[in-house]
């Protein structure tokens, strides 16, 4: 038995990379091989690079949002990355395009497409995606464990591209109850509530990978912060403030290498070993969130992006509404909001954690076995 999986797996993100290999070890944790799909996109001659980087080279051509990645700056990062990918992501030996990717049946036996927001609007423009499983003819190979619409609201179009995309699934789930609703009214199936990858690993499990900071243990406050909001930043310094510790930074941007205490070579194990050992932490990711509850740790959560007062940014929704799920609803802060919360009482949420990895992992051996 071997199960492809389809997921974005190599971007130098946090979340995306540690939810993609908890996929694939809670897999293998039963008996069962697995591997990501080495999907990419287009056929590119050698000559492509090359020419991309002199127009780069020459300011001819921007590189995008995320450029800063490519400088000297987050070279260590994109290293550690990369190490962390080839040790502990498993990958087809083959690659994959649009024009060979129905090799891949001769190679798995079924297909699971896994979590992050392989479901979204944003992350599925193009008419053909491998993120639906369109190459696979046979229903029951076709599965879905935990992916995410990314978003609450859906519109119209894309709604009647899920319903016709998914109608050929035999197993699907969603890691959103909101979008698990939303897909059963949508396709008239079952849609199972099941919990992130990255929580169906116990913290002992995560344990096993994490790397100790430096800085002793609960004497620092972590800001892992992927937008460049001030008002989070502004949060996590009176918070520390307040605890009498110092505040270190994740350098997600080139805006948080500016800030003292900047951590500036932080692979994904030094991330899991940071935020397990942090006093408290300040972020607005949602895997940020969800490892400091694996690890009953203090956490403030906020929205990526502004917003009006009142208003809840759709790509942090998801956050509000795991968080409404265990009652912390009050952790998601809105942007003028300063106020200090008393500790977190973890003995209730993790008996409810405990529950829901068991009705997950069951829902993943219905796939896998």
């Amino acid at each position: 038995m071997k199960i492809g999986i389809v997921s974005y797996h190599r971007e130098p993100n946090y979340g995306t990379m540690l939810q993609a290999y908890a996929l694939s070890h809670a897999i293998q944790n039963e008996g069962v091989s697995c591997a990501y799909l080495d999907y990419r996109f287009k056929r590119k001659p050698f000559w492509h690079a090359i020419a991309l980087n002199l127009l780069y080279a020459f300011g001819l051509r921007e590189k995008g949002e995320f450029a800063f990645f490519d400088t000297k700056p987050f070279h260590r990062i994109k290293q550690k990355f990369a190490a962390f990918h080839k040790a502990y992501v498993p990958v087809s030996e083959k690659a994959y395009y649009a024009d060979n990717i129905r090799e891949a049946l001769n190679h798995f036996d079924t297909f699971v497409v896994g979590s992050d927001q392989t479901w979204s609007p944003m992350m599925n423009r193009n008419p053909y995606s491998i993120n639906f499983l369109p190459f696979v003819d046979e229903p029951q190979r076709k599965n879905a464990y935990a992916p995410s619409v990314g978003t609450i609201s859906v519109d119209k179009a894309f709604g009647e591209r899920l319903r016709q995309s998914l109608a050929s699934f035999r197993h699907i789930s969603c890691r959103e109850r909101q979008n698990c609703d939303y897909l059963m009214n949508l396709l008239g199936k079952s849609v199972q509530y099941v919990l992130d990858p990255t929580l169906l690993l116990t913290a002992k499990d995560w344990d096993s990978i994490a790397v100790r900071p430096q800085m002793p243990r609960h004497s620092y406050v972590l800001a892992y912060i992927l937008g460049e909001k001030p008002c989070i930043t502004s949060f996590a310094e009176k918070l520390a403030k307040d605890m009498g510790l110092p505040v270190y930074y994740v350098a997600t941007r080139p805006l948080y290498l500016q800030r003292k205490n900047v951590l500036d070579a932080v692979g994904p194990q030094e991330f899991v070993g940071l935020i397990r050992d942090a006093a408290a932490v300040v972020t607005d990711s949602f895997h940020g969130t969800l490892f400091c509850i694996n690890y009953s740790v203090e956490f403030y959560s906020f929205a990526k992006r502004e917003c009006q007062p009142g208003e809840i940014i759709n790509d942090n929704a998801r956050i509000l509404a795991f968080l409404q799920e265990l009652g912390l609803e009050q952790r998601f802060k809105q942007d003028d909001d300063t106020a200090i919360a008393s500790p977190i009482d973890y003995h209730a949420i993790h008996e409810w954690l405990d529950t829901m990895r068991d009705e997950s992992r069951q829902y993943l051996l219905q796939i896998i076995k």
